[in-house]
């Protein structure tokens, strides 16, 4: 229907289509957004898991490396390699908390995520818990290295996260999985295997 030379109407379109198309675009756009985040994300996490296999690399038959990250900034703050040889607890996940502390005294530790090669034993992942890192990203899982021959303790880290009533971080499996566990698979079998 014509009006004054303009159309209207459209009898073909219901009342509020255009708002409604509106609204459309917008979830489209907001969704094309957060999968680009989600993209960018996913292109960071690996990242910094990569820098976690090069300090692995640094200790062939145990390849336990992790990096601390400034969420904010994604500067690496610190690194860790095990060097249980030297010290028992000397996990790359103890190695790099000691190595942030050691230089940042007074930090705010929620600002930090932690990247590492394996699932933190449940020593590990109750430092990360006391220190109050937020989110944990690893690759090769408990029940993996188990397959391999390699000791652990039982215990997952997401229960150790669940069951501190105080903090509780997020534990992210599965970053570079695949390289990970080719670390692993590769390892000599030093003390902390099966024999």
């Amino acid at each position: 229907m014509l009006s004054q030379g303009f159309i209207t109407k459209n009898p073909s379109r219901p009342a509020g289509y255009f708002n409604v198309r509106k609204q459309v675009k917008n979830l489209q756009a907001d969704y094309e957004q957060e999968w680009m985040n989600m993209i960018s994300n996913k292109q960071a996490d690996e990242y910094y898991m990569q820098q976690a296999i090069e300090m692995a690399r640094k200790a062939p038959d145990f390849p336990f490396g992790a990096v601390i990250v400034r969420r904010t900034t994604g500067e690496i703050i610190a690194k860790g390699v095990n060097r249980s040889s030297e010290n028992p607890i000397f996990h790359g996940e103890i190695d790099a908390i000691n190595s942030c502390a050691a230089v940042n005294p007074s930090i705010d530790w929620s600002e930090f995520d932690l990247y590492t090669t394996a699932e933190p034993c449940p020593m590990c992942q109750s430092a990360i818990e006391w220190a109050g890192i937020s989110t944990i990203y690893y690759g090769t899982s408990i029940p993996y290295l188990q397959s391999l021959g390699w000791w652990q303790i039982g215990i997952r880290a997401e229960e150790v996260s669940r069951r501190t009533p105080f903090r509780q971080s997020t534990v992210i499996a599965g970053i570079l999985e695949l390289e990970c566990n080719a670390l692993f698979e590769a390892a000599g079998t030093g003390s902390t295997r099966l024999k």
